[in-house]
């Protein structure tokens, strides 16, 4: 006598293939996840174009609030010792352009600059041609802050700092994250 082995129908064996099948695609994401983890990869982080400053300084208030109508803003600032030059000014017109592509949050920020010299014939043109423009006197530059470019916080503190040479895009990047998840100003 022979035996034979008794065998599935052939509905069962598709039915048990198609559930390895489903059981497999709900476990790839988790061995993908563990395989990527415990193999050292790490997403690339999102990285801002400036210099954070950690912990945030609080700054004088009673100098960086010189208009009323600037409450509760933050403060696009720009650092000048002496006159101010053409690169001055080329920095000065692209802080005017960062604020402007900022578009919908641009009420939310106010441009100005910290100067030595308040009464510069460049800046006062400035100013009468942006009259949201402002002019911040000061007898020198924040203590301990070598960067021309500031970012200030509606609370007076100084949150990020720019190089000379720090990109416009880079700038405009950083404005509109923090913007985008700030609460204030």
């Amino acid at each position: 006598m022979s035996s034979l082995a008794i065998s599935p129908p052939p509905n069962q064996r598709q039915g048990r293939l198609m559930l390895a099948l489903i059981v497999g695609l709900l476990a790839l994401p988790f061995v993908i996840g563990a395989a990527l983890y415990f193999g050292g990869w790490q997403p690339p982080r999102i990285s801002h174009h400036g210099h954070l400053v950690n912990p945030p300084r609080q700054l004088s208030g009673q100098m960086l609030r010189s208009a009323p109508k600037n409450d509760q803003k933050w403060i696009f600032l720009l650092q000048v010792s002496g006159p101010c030059t053409e690169a001055c000014l080329a920095r000065l017109d692209e802080m005017r352009r960062i604020h402007v592509a900022l578009y919908k949050n641009m009420s939310r920020v106010s441009r100005a600059v910290l100067t030595d010299q308040p009464n510069d014939p460049a800046l006062l043109a400035l100013r009468a041609s942006q009259p949201d423009f402002m002019i911040i006197p000061a007898a020198s530059p924040l203590p301990g802050v070598a960067d021309p470019v500031l970012l200030v916080d509606p609370e007076d503190r100084l949150i990020m700092t720019y190089p000379a040479d720090a990109s416009p895009q880079g700038m405009r990047a950083d404005l509109e994250r923090l913007l985008k998840y700030a609460w204030n100003g």
